[in-house]
This record gives structure tokens, C-alpha cells and sequence, in this order.
């Protein structure tokens, strides 16, 4: 879960990252050249008609007259020489090849144009904002067309706006005051001579101007910005949802790729395919999951194993009692002396005890094999334990009486043990060195690194290195004299071998003293 979480919000916090820089980065780079194209064709005019009053006149009157029209632009208009331009290099050439560079700082942005055939430029001071900066460029333009149009005749002011409207590339003009066309909400503004702005929101501007304290409206417009500015916050927000979404699915993919190779996995082992394995990557957001299913389809693969293996070993070791009691049932059907038929019924007995002892066993391991008991943990004196357990045990075995060996050391040592469970591996581990040991079997317990270790050891033939870990498996019996002939199903060193790990401990056998076999049975002092 904590993973899942991090990497969604590592995800969405880069994605948000990127979009704050988009911000920042994008009308700076991206939109440069609509801004710029923007800039020129709104400017073109008004450098247009500023050009035009200076080339009509002497150079030595510029200045004046630059003066004279710095009035009807608030924010500034300045002629300046190339010394004078705060420019860097590539921006004085762009000058030099005719174009408009501008700047923005502080709260003016600065328009600069070189005027044709001088070495002389003009500089255009605007305010920062959109409204504010129309504003202003509109009311500058219009002083200027007002004075053009009051030096000509009144004939030719349609051919002057024909001209001016291909030079500001946007329809121009000239309406009486009565005019229907006019906003009549704002008509008291433009009597007084403010200039109008409408349209300003949806970017389609459209200016209304007095001409002077004459009966005529100049009317520009509608001015329509370019796609991407007038729907620039339109295109941020569907750049974020993007980005989100791009989020989402790098997010989604691997966790979708993921969830269906669990999908196909669970088909394949519920299809019977007990060797399916989930396969992911170290930093996979489902690997804590995919090492579950593999620990349970594992778990589940040596279940099944393990049921057939158990079926067919005990459907084995039944064909030779029932070989056996179906051979003493065909001689009992024959006229037999009285103590020959006494012989057959009593090893028939014996049969019947075998299969009981194996039935008894089979169940015992599988159910040992197949879930682990709730552990009802006791703390015990070791030696006290083992010394009663072997009183208890005395009318259960025949042959050879199991010895205690007392240690001063460990007759104090407590250990933490399922008495019930614990007591039935040592019962095994003595029932089965009664049937190999020859004239002595001892019993002894031990403490190592914080594991309690019973030790019992037998003086028979001993178990070969080789056969040392088989031993423990099912079934499992030795050629010598470990063998069925000595007795068991093979099923007891098994059942000690999986309470030991119930317990968190393991059971081996090693070479004793004297030739014959040790076995013990370790787990840790203490279950926490």
C-alpha cells in the first residue's frame, strides 16, 4: 500500500512540477513567435503613422516632433540613437534588418523600430497589461489619424482609411456620433473622448474613439488575437488533464500488467498447472502480493505432492500385510494340525496389527502434513519433562528399558514446549531405538546457542552418512538393518522430523559413540 501511494504521489507531484515550469516556460518559448507576430501586426500602424509624420520632415526636427506625439502616448515615445538602445547584439540586429524588437520590464513593455533610411530609432513605451496597453496605443492612434485626417479633405477620408486599414490589417472606421451602430450603454464615454474597449473578453476587440471635438467615431476592430493567445488558458488546462493522464497510466500500466499476470497465472493453477510462479521485478508495487501466491501455490504443490506420494507409498505398504493374510486364510481353508493353525491365526493377529499401526500412522502424518496445530506451549524443567515422559511411556514398548543420563547442568533448564506434540516425536525417536538397539538405549537432553536439544541414542548398526537426511522421509527404510523386518511403517522419523519444525527447530541423526545412532530434536528455548 505505503509503495502504491509513494509512487502515485511521486507521479502526480512530477507531473505538477512539470506543469508549473510549463507555465513559467511555455509563453516564453513556445508562444515567442505568436507573441512577437502579435506585437508586429498590432504595432505596424502606429509605427506606421509615427514614420510618416518624421519622414515628411527634416531630421533636425524629429526630436521636436517626437515631442510634440510623446503626448498622446502616456507611457512614453522616445527617438533614440544606436548608442542609446539597450540592446543586445542579436536584438540590434534584428533592428537593422527591419523588424520590431521588444522588451518587458518592470511594468512598461518597450517596442523598438528603426526608422527606414536613418540611423535613428523610435521607442514605444506601452503599459503592461493587455487592456492597459490597448488602451493607451489606441488613444495614440487615434491623435494621430485625427490630425491626418483634419489636414486633408473630407473626400478623401475614405481612401485615408482604405490605406490605414490595410496598414493596421484590421477593418477601420469613420461613424457620426447618432450612429444606431454605436454602444449606446457607453456613448457618454466616447462624447467625452475616452476610448472604448469591447469585446475584451473574448478577445475580439473592437475600439470606439472621438476624433478630436468633432461629430465623428473612429470604430477599429473587430481586432481578434491569435488562436493560441485567446484560448491560452483553455490550452493549460487541457495540457494539465494530460499530463494527469499521462500520470494515471504510467501509474495504471505496470500495476495493470502486473494484475494480469496474476489473472493468468491464477487460470493456469486453477487450471492444474501446480509449478505456476508469479515473476516481478524488485520494485514491483504487487510483490509483496506475488510472493504470497507463490508461497501458497508452492505450499499448495507440496500439499498435493505430498497426499500423492503419502496415497501411493501406503497403498504400497498394505500389498504386503494383505499378501500375507490372504496366504494364511488359503492355508486355514486346508485341514492343518492344531498348532500349525495357532501359528497362522497369531501372525494373522500380527498382520492386523501392522495394517492398524499403518492406518493409525498415515492419518496421523497427513493430518501433521497437511495444516499446522494451534501449539499449546508449556514451560517445563527439560529433565523433569523427560524423566516423567519416560515413567509414562514404560508399558508401551517391549525390549530394552530407555536410561535417563542426568547432567548437573541442565537440571534446571526450562524450556518453553507443546507437551502433547513434543512427547509424541520423543515416544517415536524411543520406539524406534527399541527396535535397533542391541543392550542399551539412552535418553539425554542438552542446551546450545538457545536451543534445548534432546539427544537419543541407540547401540544398533547405526544409519549410513548417506541416508542420514532420507531418513526422515516418508516411508523411507534402510537395506541393513534399519528394515521392515525390525518393525514400524516408516512413517515415525517423519512425524518427529515436522513437529520439530512446528516447533521452529529441525531433528537429525548423527554417528554415536559407540557405533550406533544418535538422534536428536532441537528448537529454541523460548517461542516468542
Amino acid at each position: 500500500m505505503a509503495r502504491l501511494f509513494i509512487t502515485l504521489y511521486g507521479i502526480l507531484f512530477i507531473t505538477g512540477a512539470l506543469f508549473v515550469l510549463g507555465i513559467v516556460w511555455l509563453p516564453e518559448m513556445a508562444l515567442k513567435g505568436t507573441i512577437r507576430d502579435y506585437y508586429e501586426r498590432s504595432m505596424f500602424g502606429v509605427f506606421g503613422l509615427v514614420e510618416d509624420r518624421l519622414l515628411s520632415q527634416p531630421q533636425s526636427e524629429w526630436p521636436q516632433t517626437v515631442k510634440e506625439l510623446k503626448a498622446n502616448f502616456k507611457s512614453g515615445l522616445v527617438l533614440m540613437e544606436h548608442d542609446q538602445l539597450p540592446l543586445n547584439d542579436d536584438e540590434r540586429s534584428s533592428l537593422a534588418r527591419g523588424k520590431f524588437v521588444f522588451t518587458d520590464d518592470d511594468n512598461l513593455t518597450r517596442f523598438y523600430k528603426q526608422i527606414p533610411g536613418s540611423d535613428h530609432y523610435l521607442m514605444l513605451a506601452l503599459g503592461k497589461s493587455r487592456e492597459q496597453r490597448e488602451v493607451e496605443e489606441v488613444e495614440g492612434i487615434v491623435q494621430l489619424i485625427g490630425e491626418l485626417f483634419l489636414d486633408r479633405q473630407r473626400e478623401e477620408w475614405p481612401q485615408i482609411l482604405q490605406t490605414l486599414g490595410k496598414r493596421f490589417k484590421m477593418p477601420l472606421k469613420l461613424l457620426p456620433l447618432d450612429d444606431p451602430s454605436l454602444p449606446a450603454d457607453r456613448l457618454a464615454d466616447i462624447e467625452a473622448g475616452k476610448v472604448v474597449v469591447l469585446g475584451y473578453e473574448e478577445s475580439r476587440d473592437t475600439y470606439y474613439a472621438r476624433v478630436h471635438d468633432s461629430d465623428l467615431v473612429f470604430r477599429a476592430g473587430p481586432y481578434e488575437a491569435p488562436f493560441v493567445l485567446r484560448n491560452f488558458n483553455t490550452i493549460l488546462l487541457i495540457l494539465f488533464a494530460l499530463l494527469v493522464a499521462l500520470a494515471v497510466y504510467l501509474w495504471v500500466r505496470p500495476v495493470w500488467r502486473e494484475l494480469s499476470r496474476f489473472d493468468q497465472g491464477v487460470t493456469r493453477l486453477g487450471a492444474g498447472d501446480l509449478n505456476t510462479r508469479l515473476i516481478v521485478s524488485n520494485g514491483a508495487a504487487l510483490k509483496p502480493l506475488a510472493e504470497t501466491f507463490n508461497g501458497m501455490a508452492q505450499r499448495i504443490q507440496k500439499l498435493i505432492q505430498s497426499h500423492r506420494d503419502l496415497t501411493g507409498a501406503v497403498s504400497h505398504e498394505l500389498r504386503t500385510p494383505i499378501a500375507r493374510l490372504r496366504f494364511r486364510i488359503d492355508m486355514l481353508e486346508d485341514p492343518l494340525a492344531e498348532e500349525d493353525r495357532e501359528r497362522h491365526i497369531t501372525a494373522m493377529r500380527k498382520d492386523i496389527l501392522e495394517l492398524e499401526e499403518l492406518v493409525s500412522e498415515s492419518l496421523s502424518y497427513s493430518r501433521l502434513d497437511r495444516e499446522r496445530p494451534e501449539l499449546v506451549m508449556d514451560t517445563v524443567y527439560l529433565q523433569d519433562w523427560l524423566e516423567a515422559l519416560l515413567i509414562e511411556a514404560e508399558d508401551d514398548y517391549d525390549g530394552i528399558k530407555p536410561e535417563l543420563v542426568t547432567e548437573a547442568v541442565n537440571t534446571h533448564l526450562q524450556v518453553s514446549v507443546d507437551s502433547k506434540l513434543m512427547g509424541r516425536a520423543v515416544k517415536n525417536l524411543l520406539r524406534n531405538g527399541q527396535r535397533h538397539a542391541r543392550q542399551r538405549l539412552i535418553v539425554s537432553a542438552d542446551c546450545r546457542q538457545g536451543q534445548a536439544i534432546i539427544l537419543v541414542e541407540d547401540d544398533g548398526s547405526g544409519v549410513p552418512e548417506k541416508e542420514r537426511q532420507r531418513i526422515f522421509e516418508p516411508f523411507a527404510r534402510l537395506d541393513t538393518a534399519r528394515d521392515r523386518e525390525s518393525g514400524g511403517v516408516g512413517l515415525g522419523l517423519a512425524i518427529v522430523q515436522q513437529i520439530a519444525r512446528w516447533h521452529g527447530g529441525q531433528a537429525w541423526v548423527e554417528e554415536a559413540a559407540g557405533g550406533g545412532a544418535r538422534f536428536m530434536i532441537s528448537w529454541p528455548l523460548s517461542q516468542d
